[in-house]
């Protein structure tokens, strides 16, 4: 089940077991709709589904196949975000 893995990684992140989390995924995102895009991506091949929320002071992706990427809150993205401010800076 995809919640299991998405709560599995930050568990073992955070060196807990799942069920010592304190804040449950159901409480951040609708786990029934994750699991339906989810399947009915993989269905059509995977393409180029990708689902982000953050969860536990972690940024989560999920893709199309059901792979679970997670990193520390903010570290995907911000050095992109961060030229880019600094490319209209002008510097």
């Amino acid at each position: 089940m995809l919640s299991s893995k998405v709560s599995t990684e930050i568990a073992t992140r955070e060196g807990v077991d799942p069920m010592q989390l304190d804040e449950p995924l159901y409480d951040v995102i609708d786990v029934s709709a994750l699991e339906t895009l989810v399947e009915g991506a993989d269905d059509r091949g995977g393409g180029s589904l990708e689902v982000q929320f953050t969860y536990y002071g972690y940024d989560v992706v999920v893709d199309g196949a059901g792979e679970v990427t997670v990193t520390p809150s903010g570290a995907v993205g911000d050095s992109a975000e961060d030229a880019a401010n600094q490319t209209r800076a002008g510097r």
